[in-house]
């Protein structure tokens, strides 16, 4: 299914962030100049794994490792680039690369939101499911790409499920579907993040990633080994918070070209899942309502 996507246009979301000096490191490998710049969380003072960094309107793009390093070529990149960062805890962040090169490492600021905590107040839940694993879909032909957008623009799948606002919820896991045109395996970085606020979510609308909020507690990363159901299992419950009627779930593939060929099956069993878009630059929202939707199913439990 080719799913078109008139919102998709280069849009610059640019954060303040502190960026603190060091020796600045690079080496020779079989006569190429590499470079290597760490990202810390300048609240924590802790690497920042599995940033997207990205240039803008260009074809580079490669995520940090779990030391929060990021290794290239220097030559994969124009001297007079922006980069795009993003990624768990931090608002999209928009750096010159010439700061980059002069500097080892680079201090961002973590979200400053803070959720509320939840406590599980009754052992009698019941179970909630939005999405059916047990129903038939649709095989996807080949990955989504995106219409009209620039060079080098990497589509995250983006999906909006509307929640029950009047019970006290608790997220337990999450299943999705992989389609067989999979040719490799690969890791996927799995985001839940919901908006401030109790702002309303409209259709075609581009919202900030500064108003939304991480969910989880830390990056969740998922090894995709084949096609079918993947199921993702949280560590704890995850409560969710009163008054939220959305959730959004970003996919990332942490690689660096688009070699797994990952794309997610449809299905049409809800009407509370809906297909969103995420804009390098920071911004984020939900498609059209469609009959058609990506394979999934959250599984809740209510109080």
């Amino acid at each position: 299914m080719i799913m078109k996507n008139p919102f998709w246009y280069p849009i610059r979301s640019v954060n303040k962030c502190l960026i603190i000096p060091f020796v600045f490191i690079c080496f020779q490998s079989i006569g190429q100049e590499r470079s290597a710049t760490y990202f810390y969380s300048s609240n924590e003072q802790i690497p920042l794994a599995y940033l997207r960094v990205q240039v803008e309107g260009g074809s580079f793009m490669d995520f940090t490792d779990l030391a929060g390093k990021l290794e290239y070529l220097k030559k994969e990149i124009p001297e007079n680039a922006l980069i795009n960062i993003s990624g768990y805890g931090i608002n999209d962040t928009l750096l010159s690369i010439k700061e980059i090169w002069n500097l080892d490492t680079i201090f961002l600021p973590s979200k400053e939101f803070e959720l509320p905590e939840v406590a599980v107040n009754s052992t009698k839940l019941s179970e909630l499911k939005i999405g059916d694993a047990k129903a038939e879909g649709w095989q996807a032909t080949k990955p989504i790409g995106l219409i009209g957008s620039a060079q080098g623009e990497f589509y995250r799948y983006t999906i909006r499920v509307k929640i029950p606002k009047k019970k006290q919820l608790y997220l337990d896991k999450l299943k999705f579907y992989v389609s067989d045109i999979l040719k490799e395996k690969v890791d996927v970085s799995i985001r839940i993040l919901l908006p401030n606020n109790r702002m309303d979510i409209k259709p075609g609308k581009n919202n900030s990633i500064h108003d939304f909020s991480d969910l989880l507690q830390r990056n969740k990363v998922v090894e995709v080994l084949k096609p079918g159901w993947v199921q993702v299992n949280f560590d704890e419950y995850v409560g969710i918070p009163e008054g939220v009627k959305d959730l959004f779930i970003v996919f990332d593939l942490l690689e660096k070209e688009p070699k797994s060929n990952f794309a997610l099956a449809d299905q049409r069993v809800s009407k509370d899942i809906d297909l969103g878009f995420y804009i390098t630059g920071g911004e984020i929202g939900v498609f059209n309502p469609d009959k058609f939707h990506p394979a999934i199913e959250l599984t809740f439990f209510k109080e």
